[in-house]
């Protein structure tokens, strides 16, 4: 059974990645329920006629749920105004409100209209036990030494901690995870930086891609390009999902259920796959199949690359892939 969402939800805070969560944990709950929800900016010219649009019942009497982002950006006038659509009606509501601008009088009456959630960086030691909380979401445990590895890996982001421990979790396939195990994918910081190209990648952002890149060669040598292989195929196989998805946050939840990963990395792929099309994708998977055999040792003794081949062709495939262009084969590059 759904449990029930509080009518009208407040997420207070700037903290991106905890208000996405917050946000995306709540719709799922009234998506649950049935109802239908609809997106509002704060910062849109005509945000109180959408809000009133939003909020009215359908043609059969279903009560809708909204969703408005960035209350912070609304004058004392229109802030006010919304807190009293929000009082008045039976829609159920989830508000962010970034917090540091904004009427002060109005953010106080808006907290007060239903329940409040943080959305604050992590400091101290809320980063390690933050950690500690989504080793648990995945229904595992880690030891202390472990813990210590990814924060010093990562650092205090949450939404890259949260990253680094679900594909952890996905990979080791026992109940608790010990440091030795961690440090295969993060000792040196390997695995991270292999995401943060392919996130550069999936933004088609060549130059940061590459130098992304180098730097992770440099640091780890060839088993940073196995991993950052690794990292590319799990972020075009998460865009070739996002495509197909359908628009809106039904689509990220669509893709988050297939996949089994949280919503809001669902709703990144979302956003990513708008840059791509469907022919592109699938070029760069088939690219990367290949790619991951000749980095592995080749399809047989013949085909063998000694580390600086393999370096170069990393290199090429990566800015091939991200500009699309000249994509005829991994082995091909070599000649």
């Amino acid at each position: 059974m759904t449990s029930s969402p509080p009518r009208v939800l407040v997420v207070l805070g700037g903290q991106d990645f905890f208000a996405e969560r917050e946000i995306a944990a709540a719709a799922a709950a009234w998506r649950g329920l049935g109802a239908e929800i609809t997106e509002v900016s704060a910062g849109s010219a005509s945000v109180l006629a959408d809000l009133m649009n939003a909020a009215s019942p359908d043609l059969f009497g279903g009560a809708p749920t909204v969703i408005l982002r960035d209350f912070q950006l609304l004058d004392e006038t229109a802030g006010a105004r919304v807190c009293d659509m929000i009082e008045s009606s039976g829609t159920g509501w989830i508000v962010a409100h970034a917090g540091g601008r904004g009427s002060t009088k109005v953010r106080t009456r808006l907290t007060s209209l239903g329940t409040v959630v943080k959305a604050e960086p992590l400091r101290g030691r809320a980063v390690a036990d933050f950690v500690v909380t989504e080793f648990r979401r995945h229904r595992k445990t880690a030891d202390q030494a472990t813990v210590a590895l990814l924060v010093d890996a990562v650092g205090a982001d949450p939404r890259g901690l949260a990253s680094a421990v679900a594909q952890l979790c996905s990979d080791v396939t026992s109940d608790h995870i010990g440091r030795d195990e961690a440090a295969l994918y993060y000792s040196g910081h390997v695995e991270i930086k292999g995401y943060e190209i392919a996130d550069a990648v999936a933004a088609r952002d060549v130059a940061t891609a590459i130098e992304r890149l180098r730097f992770a060669l440099h640091e780890g040598g060839t088993r940073a390009g196995l991993m950052t292989v690794t990292a590319l195929t799990v972020t075009f196989q998460r865009l070739a999902a996002a495509k197909t998805a359908r628009g809106g946050s039904a689509g990220a939840a669509d893709v988050a259920n297939a996949l089994k990963i949280p919503e809001w990395m669902a709703r990144s792929a979302v956003n990513q796959a708008r840059r791509w099309s469907s022919g592109e994708i699938a070029r760069a998977i088939d690219r990367l199949a290949e790619l991951s055999v000749l980095m592995k040792g080749g399809y047989d003794a013949a085909s063998a690359l000694s580390d600086p081949q393999k370096a170069y062709l990393l290199e090429r495939s990566v800015l091939e892939i991200t500009a699309d262009v000249s994509i005829s084969g991994a082995a091909a590059s070599m000649e």
